[in-house]
């Protein structure tokens, strides 16, 4: 039995090595795969042609043989234009009738069968040439728009950067499996964000803007940089990941990063995620430097702030006799006390219950002065906006105090009604004092021309839902409607020696605080001023 294996098995061996010495056969996929390659289209098509009118013209075979011209047209896709296609197409239908003509040139038998043979070649070369032409034209279109996106992808101002999200999808999809409610929920369980995860973010494609951005060498460079780019802000790196969470179709933010070279910049990026793609595998984020504009901002800020300096200063100058006169006050009541106490003190039997009323009374306006001082030097000083609690009411107390003599010698009537349960708000003190004192100067001075005993000035605050307000009521003239359309506006002013910029920089200072201001009047029923700080949060 082990024979007759044996001998088997060799003579399975001699017809494998007699099969292994024919020439192999090379599959036609192969050789039409070889052809359709761009630098051996042109050969191919010529070879195909060729062969094509030698069979058809030289042979007598009962097929349309000429349909393979089908093949040159085809070919001619990779290199012709849609004229050459057209010239092509032209010319393989030349080559058909004339096969036709040279194979039936000694007789005409069976001619009906022949032509109608020829006739579904020359209609099968035409349809091929029309679309081929049609489709060179759609590649054209396509490669035009494809150059188009190109160019606009490499050269935009603003950086551009192709991700594959996938793995962080696949990431945010295991946490959804294991039972985690939410972004939040995930955040608790003190996991581990996935953003900074090796090839959890593939770096596809960017543009020249962003490699200059980062000052990176190329994208493999930028790519090493991801996770640090983007857990640069850890809290924007969750706020994202909630993005992704949650299925939407963009997240923008702005954070402070390091480049390549560890300069930092402001950036407002903005991710899309296309709806078209779930698995999030093309994912692009869009980068714009604001560094610049942030510094210019600030600049502004701070020339801002020193305008609002330069006013209170100018105020408070305006001012000197009536702050000189509130000072006197207070001191004269210093020195009378002091003088009675000594007059106690010298009796024969000092009246020592006297004398501590009179150090207590002395001890209370130093306190008096004191405060004036400390207001006057806050107002005065050139220092950076601090915001603090504080009640708008207080404010109010201490700012009318400044002006009490102008209220006095313009005959002003003033009331207050003030709200008593008032919530507090965050502001600058200082800033605060700035809008009220210039709008109860303005009030004033709208009054001058009113008899002096119809002249009112009323200040109300209200606590509303989120903000505290404050009104400032005048009977002056009222304002037009021109002068309402301007108040706000810089330079602009009623007043022959004023600057204009007063309105200008409580509004300023009030938007600062989130709140808003405005003015309504009618003519002849006076204006009223009324401006809300939002309140402190949790309050109200």
């Amino acid at each position: 039995m082990s024979t007759i294996k044996t001998r088997t098995a060799i003579a399975r061996e001699k017809i494998g090595l007699a099969r292994s010495a024919r020439p192999a056969k090379v599959p036609f996929y192969v050789i039409l795969r070889f052809a359709c390659q761009s630098r051996y289209s042109r050969p191919a098509a010529g070879i195909i042609a060729a062969v094509v009118f030698l069979l058809d013209a030289l042979t007598s075979l009962d097929i349309a043989i000429a349909v393979l011209y089908v093949l040159v047209v085809l070919l001619s896709l990779n290199f012709a234009t849609q004229t050459g296609l057209v010239v092509i197409g032209s010319g393989c239908i030349g080559l058909t009738v004339l096969g036709f003509l040279i194979s039936h040139g000694d007789g005409l038998p069976a001619l009906e069968d022949s032509l109608g043979r020829c006739f579904v070649s020359v209609a099968a070369i035409g349809i091929t040439t029309l679309l081929a032409v049609r489709v060179k034209a759609a590649i054209a279109v396509l490669a035009e728009s494809e150059q188009r996106y190109r160019t606009i992808f490499l050269t935009t101002g603003v950086g551009i950067l192709q991700l594959d999200f996938t793995q962080l999808k696949a990431a945010v999809d295991k946490l959804k499996t294991a039972g985690v409610r939410d972004i939040d929920h995930a955040r608790s369980m003190d996991l581990e964000s996935p953003i900074g995860e090796p090839n959890t973010i593939r770096l596809i494609n960017a543009n020249d803007t962003a490699l200059k951005m980062f000052n990176a060498a190329d994208i493999i460079a930028l790519e090493t940089m991801l996770p640090k780019l983007i857990n640069a802000d850890v809290d924007n790196a969750w706020k994202f990941l909630a993005a992704v969470w949650s299925g939407k179709s963009s997240y923008e933010a702005e954070t402070i990063i390091d480049d390549a070279q560890g300069r930092q910049m402001a950036v407002l990026y903005n991710v899309a995620f296309p709806a078209n793609r779930p698995a999030l595998d093309m994912v692009l984020l869009s980068i714009m430097d604001v560094t610049g504009r942030r510094e210019a901002e600030n600049q502004l800020h701070a020339a801002r702030a020193e305008l609002a300096h330069v006013a209170r200063v100018a105020t408070l100058g305006e001012l000197t006799v009536s702050i000189a006169h509130e000072l006197n006050q207070p001191l004269a009541a210093v020195v009378a006390n002091g003088g009675a106490g000594l007059r106690w003190l010298q009796r024969d039997v000092p009246d020592l219950e006297k004398i501590q009323l009179s150090m207590e009374g002395m001890i209370a306006d130093a306190h008096r002065a004191s405060e004036i001082i400390k207001n006057l030097r806050a107002l005065s000083a050139k220092s950076p906006p601090k915001s603090t609690h504080v009640n708008l009411n207080e404010i109010l107390d201490e700012t009318v105090a400044l002006v009490r003599r102008e209220i006095d010698i313009h005959q002003v009537s003033l009331q207050f009604h003030l709200a008593t349960d008032l919530p507090g708000v965050n502001g600058d003190r200082v800033q605060l004092q700035q809008v009220i004192l210039n709008l109860v100067l303005n009030a004033i001075q709208a009054m001058t021309h009113a008899a002096g005993n119809t002249r009112k000035l009323l200040i109300e605050t209200f606590a509303e839902e989120r903000a505290a307000l404050v009104k400032i009521h005048d009977n002056g003239p009222g304002l037009t409607p021109e002068t309402r359309t301007k108040l706000f506006s810089p330079f602009y002013t009623t007043k022959p020696d004023g600057m204009g910029m007063g309105l200008s920089i409580c509004r300023s200072i009030v938007n600062a605080h989130g709140g808003s201001i405005s003015a309504s009047s009618k003519p002849g029923a006076g204006t009223i001023f009324e401006f809300t700080i939002p309140l402190v949060q949790g309050t109200g």
